[in-house]
C-alpha cells in the first residue's frame, strides 16, 4: 500500500512538487503560530509566586532646598534613612495595616520597566562555574507582604530564616546551582571574589509578571542598620516601602492614608508623596504587554484561517480534478472505502514528506531564538509538543478537503466519472 502511493507521487511529481512546497512552508508557519499560542497559554496559568491582593507601594519624596519646610542637613540631627525607619514604623501602627516592608529593586512589576534598578549576582559553590541570578534585597517582612512561600520541608518562615549572613534561594536557582543537591545549610559565595553566605531555605520560583518566564534569584537582607546608615538622597528613590492591608479597609484605603497619615509621615525632609496599590503598578506594566499579545493572537488568527483555507482549498481542487482516474478505478473493481482510503492515505504520505524539512526548519528558527524565550526556554518537551500538533492540525485539514470530493466522487457511476477523463 505504502510502496503504490509513494508510485503515485512520484508518477505525478510535476504537480506535486507544488503541493509539497507549499505543505513545507505552511507546516513551519503553523508551527510558529501553535508554538506561541501553546506557550502562551501554559505561561498564563503558571503562579507566579507572591500575592499582590491588598498590598500597596508608599511613595516617599525629599523635599529640595527650594521647598517649604526643608532642614539643612547639616543641622539635621537624623539621617535619611533613620527619617524612613520612622516613617516605616508610624505606617506599621495604622490601624488598616497588616504588615510593612523595605526593598530594593524588588517589588512584584515595579522594577520590571527600569532596568536600572534591576540587580544582578553571580553566585558559586565550592569550583562550580557559577549561575548568573536575580538580586532581592529585603526587609524579612517582605515575605509576609507578598506572601511568598517557601518551596518544600519544614523549617522556620522564610522572614525567620533570613538574616545578615544568610540569604533565601529560589528553588530554580538551586536547581541551576546544586543539580541534585540539598541547598539548604550550603555556604554560597557572592561573586568571584567575594563574601559567603549560608542558604537558609528555598522559595518557590519567582516571576516578574504574567508574561515572563521565571528565573534564578535569591534574597538578602536589607537590615535596619544599612537604612539607617547607608541611605542618603542619592539612592531614596531606589527604595520600595510596600505594605499589606487588612482585606476590608481596602475600598477607601488610599484616600483614608492620605488624609490621615499625611502629616504623620512628614519626617526631616521627607513627606508622603502618594500612596498606589500594587494592581495599578501591574496594569501598568502589563496593559503595553497585553495589548501587543492581542494584536499578534488576531493576526495569527487570520494567519491560521487562510492556512485552514489553503490546505483544505487545494486537496479540494487536486481530488475534484481527478474524478475521471477515480471513475476509472472504481470500473476496475475499487471499493469507495478503498478509494477513499487511497486519497487520504496519498495526502497524509505527502504530509510526512513535507514534515521532514519543515521540522528542521523549525528547529533552527528555534535554535536562532526567533521564537519567544521570554515566556519559555526552547526545551525539546516544547518543540516536539508544537511539531505533534502542527502534525496533527496539518492532517485534519488534508483529510477535511479530501473527504467531499471523494465522497461525491465515489457515488458517481463509473460511467459518469469517466466523462471527466
Amino acid at each position: 500500500m505504502i510502496k503504490h502511493l509513494f508510485t503515485i507521487i512520484w508518477n505525478q511529481r510535476k504537480r506535486n512538487i507544488w503541493i509539497l512546497t507549499e505543505l513545507m512552508l505552511i507546516s513551519v508557519c503553523l508551527w510558529y503560530v501553535i508554538d506561541y499560542m501553546s506557550v502562551l497559554s501554559t505561561i498564563v496559568r503558571t503562579p507566579l509566586g507572591f500575592d499582590i491582593a491588598d498590598t500597596y507601594r508608599v511613595d516617599i519624596k525629599e523635599r529640595t532646598p527650594e521647598s517649604d519646610g526643608y532642614i539643612d542637613p547639616e543641622t539635621k540631627e537624623t539621617t535619611t534613612g533613620a527619617d524612613l525607619l520612622t516613617i516605616m514604623e508610624r505606617i506599621r501602627q495604622y490601624p488598616s495595616v497588616e504588615e510593612v516592608s523595605m526593598s530594593i529593586g524588588s517589588q512584584p512589576y515595579a522594577s520590571t520597566g527600569y532596568p536600572s534598578q534591576v540587580y544582578y549576582s553571580r553566585l558559586f559553590y565550592k569550583d562550580t562555574v557559577g549561575v548568573t541570578m536575580q538580586r532581592y534585597k529585603v526587609t524579612p517582612s517582605f515575605f509576609r507582604v507578598f506572601r511568598i512561600e517557601r518551596e518544600s520541608g519544614n523549617g522556620p518562615a522564610l522572614a525567620d530564616a533570613l538574616d545578615v549572613h544568610s540569604i533565601i534561594l529560589s528553588a530554580n536557582g538551586a536547581e541551576e546551582l546544586l543539580p541534585g543537591e540539598s541547598a539548604p545549610g550550603k555556604s554560597l559565595q557572592i561573586g568571584k571574589d567575594g563574601y559567603f553566605k549560608e542558604v537558609k531555605a528555598l522559595c518557590i520560583p519567582i516571576r516578574w509578571t504574567e508574561y515572563e518566564k521565571s528565573r534564578p534569584c535569591y534574597y538578602s537582607l536589607l537590615s535596619e542598620d544599612e537604612i539607617a546608615g547607608e541611605l542618603g538622597s542619592g539612592n531614596l528613590e531606589n527604595m520600595e516601602l510596600c505594605i499589606r492591608i487588612r482585606p476590608d479597609a481596602a475600598a477607601r484605603f488610599s484616600e483614608d492614608f492620605r488624609r490621615d497619615m499625611g502629616a504623620q509621615l512628614s519626617v526631616g525632609n521627607l513627606y508622603l508623596m502618594d500612596v498606589r496599590s500594587s494592581s495599578l503598578i501591574r496594569e501598568a506594566i502589563v496593559s503595553p504587554v497585553e495589548s501587543d499579545i492581542r494584536m499578534r493572537l488576531n493576526l495569527l488568527v487570520f494567519l491560521s484561517i487562510n492556512i485552514f483555507l489553503g490546505i483544505s482549498g487545494t486537496f479540494w481542487f487536486r481530488t475534484q480534478h481527478r474524478w475521471g482516474e477515480m471513475g476509472l478505478r472504481v470500473a476496475l473493481g475499487s471499493t469507495r472505502h478503498g478509494l477513499r482510503a487511497l486519497l487520504i492515505g496519498e495526502g497524509l504520505v505527502m504530509l510526512a514528506l513535507a514534515m521532514l524539512p519543515a521540522v528542521v526548519i523549525s528547529f533552527n528558527l528555534g535554535i536562532a531564538e526567533l521564537v519567544n524565550l521570554n515566556w519559555a526556554d526552547f526545551t525539546a518537551v516544547r518543540f516536539l509538543t508544537g511539531i505533534a500538533l502542527t502534525g496533527l492540525l496539518m492532517a485534519l485539514m488534508i483529510i477535511s478537503g479530501i473527504l467531499y470530493p471523494a465522497w461525491r466522487a465515489v457515488r458517481m457511476k463509473p460511467a459518469e466519472a469517466l466523462r471527466y477523463e
